[in-house]
This record gives structure tokens, sequence and C-alpha cells, in this order.
């Protein structure tokens, strides 16, 4: 039966991944065993802790370090560090890059979803706490640590595929955008639905994120083109806040304000608009990037503190094959390209994300999904030798990425179903 296949699969990805990092994993059996807790549906499973302390001597230039062949970027060895990677050590003890996201194994695998997981977060505030969804329609929020890791709840309430999800900034909330027509705010604390929000019939909700100093506001964009900020408390749209896009809206983010919001579009569009949240009201909506070639599929803000003050980025994942980083220029969210990196990207909606240290250090690192069936990290203060890691370990697409917040820890999700979780090399 299915159960029996699934387990025999997990078995057999257990054994090739014990093979890969040159260590005996714990019995894939263990994987997905259902237990008990906080009064609502969980899962449990045995984590692969034991194994990644006993891993630790996985050297930084052994498998994980792997390029993309048609870049012709030259494959990472210790050896023949770059300048600016050398430059790099600076960033913890005389570590480099390299060395600083190393990773010594896998952390926990979950397989709790039905069908290919779409996005994996870590909370902003809390490293343990982990969010994932699927085209199950299924939003879980699981606690990786302490060990073993641990399935607190599976919210049921979609009846089609989750296409994006975000945390609030203090982790109390999730809002979740649906196929099915509907946006869900749901309560961390009790697993609760605490508002749902209802479009017209056959409108597929694409994006979804809340405002970062108010989250009241969510942004929601959709299948016909619109993006629109909806009031929590009330369910309702507010009066012009709407953004029609050329394609369907993919993607949305707000910059550390509030104060511009961008979204991407499925004809190769970013547009930029200001919000004044004393007025509830949208402003001076620009295209500020185009690429006829297809969709704009991810979008994340993030500012960087310099010797200059502080510069906003703007990272996208676009199709075909190129992850963005731009830089933020002036009040209206205007883009300067500033990098351009490969990944193999040619007609599904991937995700990437910054790492989320990024002060004052050399090095300012990105992580995306890959439909190569790899997790790619890089450098883009870097000129040349951009990649950092290329994580395998995925037998389909991956879809996501995302940091815990202290960088301990990396999950990715894939098209199979699984998220893996990494554990980053402490030493």
């Amino acid at each position: 039966n299915d159960v029996n296949i699934r387990k025999q699969y997990l078995r057999l990805r257990s054994s090739l991944l014990a093979s890969r990092y040159g260590a005996n994993l714990v019995d894939s059996r263990s994987i997905g065993s259902h237990a008990s807790r906080m009064n609502s549906i969980s899962e449990s499973a045995d984590s692969f802790a034991d194994w990644t302390r006993r891993n630790t001597t996985l050297a930084v230039n052994q498998i994980l370090i792997d390029d993309i062949p048609e870049t012709n970027l030259t494959t990472f060895s210790t050896s023949s560090l770059s300048n600016v990677s050398m430059a790099s050590r600076a960033l913890a003890m005389g570590r480099s890059l390299e060395e600083t996201y190393a990773f010594s194994g896998v952390h926990h695998i979950f397989d709790h979803h039905k069908g290919s997981v779409t996005r994996v977060q870590f909370a902003p505030n809390d490293r343990s706490l982990l969010a994932t969804c699927g085209r199950d329609g299924i939003l879980a929020i699981c606690q990786v640590l302490p060990t073993p890791a641990t399935i607190i709840y599976r919210l049921k309430g979609h009846t089609a595929a989750i296409n994006d999800m975000q945390w609030s900034s203090i982790n109390d909330l999730l809002v979740t955008a649906s196929s099915d027509s509907s946006i869900r705010i749901w309560q961390i604390s009790n697993g609760k639905c605490m508002r749902v929000i209802e479009s017209k019939d056959g409108v597929e909700n694409l994006c979804c994120c809340f405002h970062p100093s108010n989250n009241n506001f969510i942004a929601v964009g959709n299948n016909q083109g619109i993006l629109q900020i909806f009031n929590v408390s009330t369910g309702k749209a507010l009066k012009n806040c709407v953004i029609k896009c050329y394609g369907r809206s993919m993607c949305v983010a707000f910059d550390e304000t509030g104060s511009i919001l961008w979204t991407g579009d499925t004809r190769g569009n970013i547009l930029a608009a200001t919000f004044d949240m004393t007025t509830g009201k949208l402003h001076s909506c620009k295209r500020v990037f185009s690429n006829s070639n297809g969709s704009v599929t991810s979008l994340s803000f993030r500012y960087r503190s310099t010797r200059d003050g502080r510069e906003g980025y703007v990272l996208a994942n676009v199709i075909p094959n190129l992850l963005f980083l731009f830089k933020v220029v002036g009040a209206s969210g205007k883009l300067i390209v500033r990098k351009r990196f490969p990944i193999r990207q040619k007609s599904l909606s991937l995700h990437s994300s910054f790492c989320p240290i990024v002060s004052q250090r050399q090095g300012f690192c990105v992580v995306s999904g890959s439909e190569d069936m790899c997790v790619y990290l890089y450098d883009v203060d870097r000129e040349v030798r951009t990649l950092i890691n290329k994580l395998q370990g995925h037998c389909s697409v991956v879809f996501d990425a995302s940091f815990n917040t202290d960088e301990s820890l990396l999950a990715s999700c894939d098209q199979q179903g699984l998220v893996i979780v990494w554990q980053r090399d402490s030493r």
C-alpha cells in the first residue's frame, strides 16, 4: 500500500544520505510516527541529532560544495580561496564564508505533507519554530529544537493548495494564501483560525505578507493580477489600495518600514508603490523592473548596515534561471540590478531569502531553492566564485529554503513533500 511504499522510499532516502555524508542515519521507519501533543493533531519523528554530532568531521570541500556546470564557475577548494574569500575570514574567528556555511549533516526530515511543500519559513524571532505549507492545503507548525523535532499543529481549513504564507513580526500569527479563494489568519498560541477573508469564486490567492510595523494590515495578490491591502480586524479591503499587475500577482514584499510595497507578476514585471499607513492608501505605483522572458516568483527585502549608512536590497527569483539582487534607490522603491546569480528555474514558482545575519561583516549571503534538486548559497559581495555552498539531498525540485534566526539550522522543502532541516557546522 501507499504507507509501505512511503516507508521504503524513506529508508532508501536515509541510506543514500548516509552514503553521501559518511555516517549511519537512524532507522527511517521512525520518520512520520504519530503522537499527541498540545491537544491538537501532531506528529513526532526521531531526530538525526545523534548522527550529526557523530558526523562533525565533514570537510568543507567534501561533496557539499559543487558548482553548476553550465555557468563556468570554478568548484571551490580550501586550497584555492580567492582574495575576497580570504578577506571574509573576518566573519568569525578567522573562518571563511565557506567554512561558516558548511553543514555537518541533517538535523531532521519531515514528511507530513501529501504532495508538494510550497513554502517553509522559520519564525522571525524564534530559532525553534518552523512553519510549512503545501498543495494539500495543510499548514504545519513544527518545533525543531530541542530534539526530537515535533509537529505541534497540523492546521486544516483550506480546501485547495496553500501558495504562500508569512509569519507576523512577533511570531503570534501566520497568514496563508490559497487557491480556494480565501486568505486565513492563524493564531499560533492555540492553533486556531482567527479570520477568513473570502474572495470571489475563481480567484486564486497566490501571495501574501504582513505589514512589518502594523500586522493588522496584509497585502494579498491573486491570479487575476490584483494586489490589495486588507484590514485583518474587519476582513475588508482598504479603499484606494489596489495595484493592477500586467500578469498574475505572484509575490509581494514590504520594505522594513512598510512604506514601500513591491509585487512581481507572471510577465516578468516588478511594480513598486508607496503606502501611507496614516491614510491607508497606496501612491505612485510604477514599474521598476521588466523581464519579458518569464515570471517573477519571489521577492524579499532586507536592510544592510554599511559605513555610509543603511542600504535596502530586494532579492528576486526570475524565470528563466536567474536570482537577482537589486539595490533600492530613493523613497519610491526604484530598483537597480546589483548582481545576477544562476539557478535552475525554467517554469516553477521557486523562492529565496536573505541569510538573517547581515550586519557590518564581510559577506552578505542569500539562499535559494532550485529545479535541479539543490539548495544554493551565494555571497553577493564577491565578483567571482560567488557560490559558497550547494546542498544536495533532495530528490525533486526544491521550492523554498529558510534559515532560523541564528543561522544554526536551514530548512528546505521539495516537490515530493519532504522538508529537510540541515544542521550548520558549529565548529
